[in-house]
């Protein structure tokens, strides 16, 4: 059966809900804006990055002051949980900005080599490649979260599948933003870099 969630998380979501759109507002940039026209996917995108770090970080924060400072006035034993499960979502949803971008790490030196027809057919290829390695992880990624949904976490009384399900529902992210790396390549239009906060 699931515990009630705490009605100070409550309160610290909607706190960190206010302050992603306030500090989002403060950072954008041209990435939200393409011709004049806004961009709302990675408004999205940026908005959860923002109450996701900043969610981990004042749980570690407070998770820190109380254990050193306040222990003997104030209990929250839920901070270490709800630090890790944003940590969980924030690092797969990071990755997915990045992967939006194209700009995750690489080794481009036999790339670098090759003419740029060349380098076109072996991006589209690694694209094929990484459609084939994230169908069967989003599919095994939710079998596993499904199955994880009977057990419920010790502090925060959530289901333990909210800390499986980022693969999914990531990996399904990146299939989304591979499929449009594919479009743009085959088109001969290179993906747009972006740089700032959300990429």
């Amino acid at each position: 059966m699931m515990m009630p969630i705490p009605t100070e998380i409550v309160w610290l979501l909607a706190l960190l809900a206010v302050a992603a759109l306030v500090l989002a507002w403060c950072a954008r940039d041209e990435r939200w804006l393409r011709d004049g026209r806004l961009r709302p996917w990675i408004l999205f995108e940026d908005l959860i990055l923002f109450f996701l770090f900043m969610g981990m970080f004042v749980a570690s924060s407070l998770q820190i002051l109380i254990r050193y400072g306040l222990s003997d006035v104030i209990t929250l034993p839920w901070t270490e949980e709800f630090a890790r499960l944003l940590m969980v979502w924030g690092a797969l949803w990071g990755a997915a900005a990045i992967h939006r971008s194209d700009e995750h790490i690489s080794m481009t030196v036999l790339f670098d080599a090759l003419p740029a027809a060349g380098q076109r057919w072996l991006r589209l290829f690694g694209d094929v490649v990484t459609l084939a390695a994230l169908g069967p992880l989003v599919w095994l990624g939710w079998e596993t979260a499904r199955s994880l949904d009977i057990m419920h976490s010790i502090s925060l009384g959530l289901p333990l599948s909210v800390f499986a399900y980022p693969i999914p529902v990531v990996g399904v992210l990146m299939i989304l933003h591979t499929l449009r790396h594919i479009w743009l390549r085959w088109r001969d239009i290179p993906v747009p870099p972006e740089t700032g906060i959300g990429v």
